[in-house]
């Protein structure tokens, strides 16, 4: 769940693409998965039950990571990242900003750029619209086709050269931005906003939060709401701590459930959490899902919400299937 080597979202394509920012585990040409994996073959509905809590709990993970994929446009969770390397937004600023557009092998993507303060750089206020038009990247390939904006900007010290203390704020919107490659075809809608921090360029601080945020590819449907992520990296000891809350609503769920953590998911960067535990719920069932260690999942179903444990299953990370 901490690797690099989830399926992303369209919007990391979009934004990889946008930034010209490589990918942890082979660059621009490894990013292209559509915004949802294939549904799991044994797939059920809800309530929750033995049979489907696994699935389940592997969508919700799914989502979650998913999420945290974002983050790398800005450099966020790559230790290389730190110190020296521009972030995402910068890169952002050297090729795309300068020219005005970004360089499709075939089809056309316009960037508008609002100087709120008409300094010439990149700081609180200003906004950016991307639209992209049959825009395909031969590389990924993949052709991105619709509006984007960059909005909301806070720029506090200076985060370009991550000089400590800054902070770099942004909201990303998406007006049913479709993302199509060899997998298929995947539309989002919505938006997402990153806090990205760091008072000593050692510990990071990001948070990310949607109202809501819609993928929709092969027929399913799923929208995150009232959404919030938190995570912590020590640069140096090179661990990481999240906590996430928020609902997931899905046509292959036929519903939608609740998850809250509990306790921090907490390991070392590009290794599986040893410990967290998150709780999954719709209006008659849940799973409490207890992080054994980097190997092994617990999960506790309760069948009619009356605190009782029905029934235990015992998974690993590999059986959630989730990078």
């Amino acid at each position: 769940m901490f690797t690099r080597k989830f399926s992303a979202l369209t919007v990391s394509v979009a934004l990889l693409l946008l930034v010209s920012c490589d990918s942890g585990d082979g660059g621009i040409s490894s990013v292209g998965t559509p915004p949802s994996l294939p549904p799991p073959a044994n797939a059920a509905a809800l309530p929750i039950t033995a049979v489907n809590a696994q699935d389940i709990t592997a969508s919700v993970l799914v989502a979650v990571v998913s999420t945290i994929d974002v983050v790398d446009i800005l450099d966020i969770i790559e230790p290389a990242g730190v110190g020296g390397t521009l972030p995402g937004l910068a890169k952002f600023a050297v090729n795309a900003i300068l020219p005005q557009t970004v360089a499709c092998d075939t089809g056309e993507a316009a960037v508008e750029w609002d100087d709120a303060d008409n300094d010439l750089e990149i700081s609180t206020g200003d906004t950016f619209d991307i639209v992209f038009d049959m825009c395909f990247f031969e590389d990924s390939g993949t052709t991105l086709d619709g509006p984007i904006s960059l909005t909301n900007l806070v720029v506090t010290g200076d985060p370009l050269n991550q000089i400590a203390p800054w902070v770099l704020g942004i909201t990303f919107g998406f007006d049913n931005l479709s993302g199509t490659d060899s997998a298929g075809t995947a539309i989002l809608d919505g938006d997402i906003n990153v806090d990205y921090r760091s008072d000593d360029n050692i510990v990071e601080n990001i948070l990310v939060t949607t109202a809501s945020l819609t993928t929709q590819q092969a027929g399913i449907t799923e929208t995150l709401s009232d959404y919030v992520l938190t995570q912590t990296f020590d640069v140096n000891a090179l661990t990481l701590v999240l906590s996430t809350n928020g609902t997931l609503t899905s046509t292959l769920l036929e519903g939608s459930v609740t998850f809250e953590t509990l306790e921090d998911f907490a390991g070392t960067f590009d290794d599986n959490p040893s410990s967290g535990q998150l709780l999954i719920s719709d209006d008659s069932s849940s799973v409490l899902v207890t992080v054994l260690d980097n190997i092994s999942v617990q999960l506790d179903i309760d069948f009619d919400l009356d605190g009782t444990i029905d029934e235990t299953i015992v998974v690993t990370w590999a059986d959630l299937d989730i990078d």
